[in-house]
């Protein structure tokens, strides 16, 4: 069942298990955050058609089982990690982990024997670092970043660098990630790109990125030879966006599955 909307005047969601919906609309309070995430449906249909739709228990006990992982550990799960934390066997987990992947939820290696990323988290190295419970992660992107405090109501440390100058970027945040408590340099930004071709980890994610200032970011939209498409958005923006599409992955949900 689909509570996704194409109305004006309703935003656009899709319940990913019962009574639990994303975007989270209820975070959203600033106009940039909100057009962001608008235009991210309206550029991405191929992407809202993946996520239409309510998991059913297993494929949603693997996803979450998966991302849960992965913030253990710090590193990309295995297959036989999974099973072990689910019970189920590898004939079942290998079709529940293709379905995952086909709804670009996870991506898995070529052998399907380990996950490569599942957003917000990649077992590859990126320029986003994430401190999280004592463990180092690394995110898919600057938006996955900032989401991850807010999925583990737990405050998180980012390290990363703007995409234009390199220089340093630190972020902290406060109240289970509902705020910004320290941020370094105090005008960085996103730019929230809104492209989308097969999976966000290869397309949109690779430039969803911080920069140290606005004249940064505009400088490097300046250096592109196409030019992007996207938004930018102060770090206060962004945190609303991360918020709204991550911390309703792992909330959890006391209405029944339906058959």
């Amino acid at each position: 069942m689909s509570s996704r909307s194409n109305s004006n005047q309703l935003p656009v969601t899709a319940e990913i298990r019962p009574g639990i919906h994303r975007p989270d609309w209820s975070v959203v309070t600033r106009p940039a955050a909100r057009d962001a995430l608008i235009g991210r449906d309206r550029s991405r249909n191929s992407l809202g058609e993946r996520w239409d739709h309510v998991l059913e228990p297993a494929q949603d006990r693997v996803w979450r089982t998966v991302i849960e992982l992965f913030a253990r550990s710090g590193r990309s799960p295995r297959l036989h990690e999974i099973g072990e934390e689910t019970g189920l066997p590898p004939e079942n987990l290998r079709t529940l982990v293709a379905h995952l992947q086909a709804h670009d939820l996870l991506g898995m290696n070529p052998s399907a024997d380990s996950v490569l990323y599942a957003y917000p988290f990649t077992g590859e190295r990126t320029e986003h670092r994430v401190q999280l419970s004592g463990c180092k992660l690394h995110a898919v992107c600057a938006i996955d970043a900032l989401g991850i405090a807010g999925m583990f109501r737990r405050d998180v440390v980012i390290e990363s660098s703007c995409r234009a100058c390199g220089g340093g970027i630190e972020i902290v945040t406060a109240q289970s990630g509902k705020v910004l408590s320290h941020v370094r340099p105090v005008d960085a930004m996103v730019w929230y790109d809104l492209s989308y071709s097969g999976c966000a980890a290869v397309s949109c994610c690779r430039s969803i990125a911080f920069f140290c200032s606005e004249a940064e970011l505009l400088q490097w939209l300046c250096a592109r030879s196409l030019q992007p498409i996207g938004c930018r958005l102060a770090l206060g923006e962004a945190l609303e966006v991360s918020r709204a599409l991550f911390e309703p992955v792992l909330a959890v949900t006391t209405a029944p599955y339906t058959e």
